[in-house]
């Protein structure tokens, strides 16, 4: 293994835990698509693949004990009134859109699975759900599956799972990656 195959290990490593510290700032889904572009050896990609993976479930683990040791109660925050035209405009956008049917079967999926983290063992299938799909968001779903009764072992294993198969489908349509 040489020097730029190490590189791209400490990359994808960093990216992963940065990806679950800060979701907002690095996102790990367009990592994948740029290092199957970068990476010419298909085992290879799956490796970084699975490292990534890896990393990605330490992180959303630090994040779950940082919510499991911080706080057992969400408080609803009232949102503040726009600052400005263009604010007030996407808010109006938002709410027409929140009344199409589309997005109100997607809130009643989004608040059941919610809901289910108040379980301990099938609160897993909403850490799944989030990590494969991305409904609800799981940044959120990591902070409150760590407010709530789920084991930790439950959360990590799904989030694990989700997320795998999540960037394994990626890499398998944009870049022909398989274990075959």
């Amino acid at each position: 293994m040489g020097v730029n195959e190490l590189s791209l290990i400490g990359v994808a490593i960093a990216v992963g835990l940065g990806a679950a510290l800060l979701p907002v700032f690095v996102n790990a889904e367009v990592y994948v698509v740029a290092m199957g572009a970068t990476v010419n050896s298909r085992p290879f990609l799956a490796l970084l693949i699975l490292i990534h993976v890896v990393a990605t479930t330490i992180g959303k683990a630090f994040v779950f004990q940082l919510a499991r040791r911080g706080t057992n109660k969400i408080r609803m925050i009232e949102p503040h009134p726009p600052r400005n035209a263009v604010s007030a405009w996407f808010r109006r956008i938002g709410q027409r859109l929140s009344r199409t049917r589309f997005f109100r079967w997607i809130k009643r999926i989004n608040d059941w699975l919610l809901s289910l983290l108040d379980r301990p063992y099938s609160g897993g299938l909403t850490a799944f759900m989030s990590s494969l799909i991305g409904i609800p968001p799981l940044a959120i779903v990591t902070i409150l599956a760590g407010a709530s009764k789920q084991p930790q072992w439950v959360f990590l294993t799904t989030v694990f799972t989700g997320r795998l198969i999540q960037f394994l489908a990626i890499a398998f349509l944009l870049h022909k990656v398989s274990w075959f």
